[in-house]
């Protein structure tokens, strides 16, 4: 159910979620390397983790809002939840992509390559200004959604 903690979560989340993708951009990749999509697709996975994390555990058991450190740790699980999910199907993807080009002729070869850009992408996203932005911002958006989940349902 629509709630306005959920909405409010979803909204800064995503945004949040951009912001991180903008600094992955900046910090981590070389100059020059063309993304795409990849902020506005960063943005929509944020709002839905944004909405299932933070906005359910914000809204509360009973509708009336949540405690400070559960929301807290809500924020920190959405940013954990996002990180996990995000690595996980980027690198699924870059697989498949080499997948379709014919590079793999087994199975076993095509996952130990999906482990491969796993890491890979890990340690691409492994910096100080991309990890505390998300999940100080996901503790901040937590509390933020706390606050509007007791104060308006």
């Amino acid at each position: 159910m629509p709630t306005p903690a959920k909405l409010v979560a979803a909204i800064l989340f995503a945004a949040l979620c951009w912001f991180v993708g903008e600094a992955i951009v900046r910090y981590t990749l070389e100059e020059g390397v063309r993304v795409g999509l990849f902020r506005e697709v960063l943005a929509a996975g944020g709002l839905i983790v944004g909405w299932r994390t933070i906005g359910s555990a914000a809204t509360g058991p009973v509708g009336r809002g949540n405690s400070i450190p559960n929301v807290i740790t809500s924020g920190f699980a959405a940013a954990f939840v996002f990180l996990v999910l995000g690595l996980l199907f980027h690198s699924f993807g870059v697989m498949i992509a080499e997948s379709l080009e014919g590079k793999y002729n087994a199975i076993g070869r095509a996952a130990s390559a999906w482990m491969g850009f796993l890491v890979e992408d890990a340690m691409t996203v492994w910096h100080p200004v991309i990890l505390g932005l998300l999940f100080v911002g996901g503790a901040v958006i937590g509390l933020i959604a706390g606050v509007v989940g007791r104060r308006y349902h």
